[in-house]
Parts: C-alpha cells; sequence; structure tokens
C-alpha cells in the first residue's frame, strides 16, 4: 500500500522541493499553499497517512488547520508534523500543547526531514499494529468465553426440554392444552436461536483464532461445487419451506466445476446467504440461484425480492454483531451470519460481494477460486 502524504506550505519553492523529495521515496503527495486549500483537498476525500504543514500562512495558518483537522472524527487520528521557521522553546511548546505530534524547524536537511517522516510513520503503524493486537487478542478471548459459556448450559436446556416434552406428551395425550403447547413452543424457538448463536459463536471464534484455516490446510478436499450448493440447500430446506420460499436454478454451462477447501465450511457460508435470503423474503417469494464460470472462480449469485438494504448500511453489514434495520428485524438474528461468509470465502481465496438498494431485493455474489487456480 503507497503511503499518502498532504504537504501544506506557502513557500512554492519550498512546497514543490519537498513533493519532489517524498515522491522520489515513493510517497503519494498533494500539496496546499495554506490551510484553507489543504481542507479543501481532504474534503475533496484525500486520506493521507500523514499531514505536515506551515504554521505561517494566508487565509488559514497552521493552528487553525490544525484545529479544523483535529474537528473532523475521521481525520483525528492522523500524525500532524508542524513545519516552521518558528524554533522558539515558546512556539514548539504551543505546538506540542495543541496536540501535533511533532514539529520540525525550517531550514531543514532533506535526509533529516524524511527521517522525521519515517520515523513518525513507523511509530504510528506500530501503535496501531499494538492496539489492533490487543483488541484481536480482547476479542478471541471474549468470543470464546461466550460462546463455551453459552454452548453448555444450552445443551442442558435442549436435553430437558426434550424429556419435559416427551413427558407432558406421554401423561397428557395429544397435549390438546393450548397454554402447554404455547409454552413449549416458545421454549423450542428460543432455544434453537440460542443454539444457533452459540454454534455462530463458536465458529467465529475458530476463525479468528486461525484454527479454521489451518483446517483447510491439512483437511482440504476436491469437491465438486454443484454437491457443495446441494448440502447447502437441505441446510435451510425447512425454513424455506415454512417461509413458502421457492428456489430457482441456473447453470451457465455444464462444466463441472471442482472447488478446494473444508466441505464443512464451504456449505456453511453458502447457507448462511440462503438463510439471509428466505428471512428477507416475503412470504411465498422466488430465490434465484445462478452458478456461473468466470475466468479461474467460480461463481454464485443469490437473488431475493426482499426490502433491500440501505446504501448507509452497506459498509457496516460485514462487521460482527451489526444487523441492517435492527429495529424492524430484530427476529432475524445477531448479525454474525455475513461476517462469518466473508471469513470463510477469504479464507478460501475467494470474495463476497452484496448488491442492494431500497425496495429492490439483494443480491450476493459468492466468487470462490477453482482447484486448479489454487495449484491443488
Amino acid at each position: 500500500m503507497q503511503i499518502s502524504i498532504l504537504f501544506v506550505e506557502d513557500n512554492e519553492d519550498l512546497r514543490d522541493n519537498a513533493a519532489l523529495v517524498l515522491g522520489l521515496e515513493g510517497y503519494n503527495v498533494e500539496v496546499a499553499r495554506d490551510g484553507r486549500e489543504a481542507l479543501d483537498i481532504l474534503d475533496a476525500g484525500f486520506s493521507p497517512h500523514l499531514i505536515v504543514s506551515d504554521i505561517m500562512m494566508p487565509r488559514m495558518d497552521g493552528y487553525e488547520f490544525f484545529d479544523a483537522v483535529r474537528q473532523k472524527k475521521h481525520l483525528r487520528g492522523i500524525p500532524f508534523i508542524f513545519l516552521t521557521a518558528r524554533g522558539s522553546r515558546h512556539d514548539v511548546s504551543v505546538a506540542k500543547q495543541l496536540g501535533a505530534d511533532d514539529y520540525l524547524v525550517k531550514p531543514f536537511d532533506p535526509e533529516e526531514f524524511l527521517i522525521a517522516i519515517q520515523n513518525k510513520l513507523q511509530r504510528m503503524a506500530e501503535m496501531r499494529a499494538q492496539v489492533s493486537e490487543s483488541l484481536d487478542a480482547a476479542r478471541r478471548t471474549l468470543v470464546q468465553l461466550m460462546s463455551h459459556e453459552l454452548r453448555t448450559p444450552l445443551t442442558y436446556v435442549t436435553g430437558g426440554f426434550a424429556l419435559l416434552a416427551e413427558e407432558l406428551e406421554t401423561k397428557t395425550g395429544d397435549m390438546t392444552g393450548d397454554d402447554v403447547r404455547t409454552s413449549l413452543e416458545l421454549i423450542q424457538s428460543g432455544t434453537q436461536r440460542l443454539n444457533r448463536l452459540a454454534e455462530q459463536m463458536v465458529l467465529y471464534s475458530e476463525i479468528i483464532s486461525g484454527f479454521a484455516e489451518q483446517r483447510i490446510e491439512s483437511h482440504g478436499e476436491h469437491m465438486e461445487f454443484a454437491y457443495v450448493l446441494a448440502d447447502a440447500l437441505n441446510v435451510v430446506l425447512k425454513l424455506a419451506q415454512e417461509h413458502g420460499i421457492r428456489f430457482w436454478q441456473h447453470n451457465t454451462d455444464d462444466e463441472t466445476l471442482i472447488v478446494y477447501g473444508s466441505r464443512d465450511l464451504l456449505v456453511t457460508a453458502i447457507s448462511e446467504v440462503l438463510r439471509n435470503a428466505i428471512q428477507y423474503s416475503p412470504f411465498g417469494k422466488q430465490i434465484s440461484l445462478t452458478v456461473a464460470e468466470e475466468g479461474s472462480f467460480v461463481e454464485l449469485t443469490v437473488r431475493d425480492e426482499g426490502p433491500g438494504i440501505g446504501e448507509a448500511d452497506q459498509d457496516t453489514i460485514w462487521n460482527v454483531l451489526i444487523q441492517s434495520d435492527r429495529e424492524r428485524n430484530e427476529q432475524q438474528g445477531a448479525g454474525m451470519g455475513l461476517p462469518i461468509v466473508k471469513e470463510i470465502m477469504t479464507i478460501h481465496k475467494g470474495d463476497v460481494v452484496l448488491n442492494s438498494s431500497l425496495g429492490q431485493g439483494t443480491e450476493v455474489v459468492l466468487r470462490l477460486p477453482l482447484a486448479t487456480a489454487l495449484g491443488n
């Protein structure tokens, strides 16, 4: 990934020379003559990894620019270096009190300038890596703990419920009491939902810990994609019948498409997409399935006739525990299905893409490399 830098300086010669030096080092550089122009560049969508700014500039000086940048939530974490001819101890103190990451005094040696840039970028990368590692560790611990604490008692609950239902049926015959039947249905529905959540959390824990990827490396197998899809359809068959959903399947050719990986994981990924399509589709509607060979990939396109997903939600639905339009669809689940799908496809060297708009349904495309493309 190319590192981007925003360099703000009203002196044209210095601005051009700094851009040349940084460009020769492989950085992607945007320049501005003052804080106002720099803000326009940022508002236009430029997202730098580092900002270097002069202080004494027309229209908007460096201090005002720094304050404006820190007011924008998505820019607050960007390292900021002041570059100025004002090198007194007081000036340095003011800059650091504002929260600047560093302070370079003009004139400067190009080599020293580059070293300062590289050190700051490296330090920020190290800090972000440390934070990311800490968050990943905490997330793994939390998911493992919750999955264990959910799975173990649910085993007892499920078993106890089955024994209770059998005992009641034995003693009351056909169990015609509406209250008893309703109570058992509620218990069964809640238990099934909790069991599903526990299984999802266990699987997600295996994925983020690297265990699932190791399983592919050690126990991966060749399989016909058509059979994998058939297994996934069997998983959601009962749910589809309950919602009156019909599947329409189309294959673009008669080629036998061979993929490589973990059958269980791939079936899970496909069935999660199918389950979402079923749950969000109106009763009695159709879900279309298209299987096609595209280059070195096999693509499965799942399209439903549901309410669709708003553009604002489409970037977040891949995050764990995020669910689109939760106020209306809370009963649909905990929001772990699509993140699990994405992770499974990623560890299989594939990808998943979602296309949707409100009122127009949703299309999910699963892309999986053919076994020959992986050298298997």
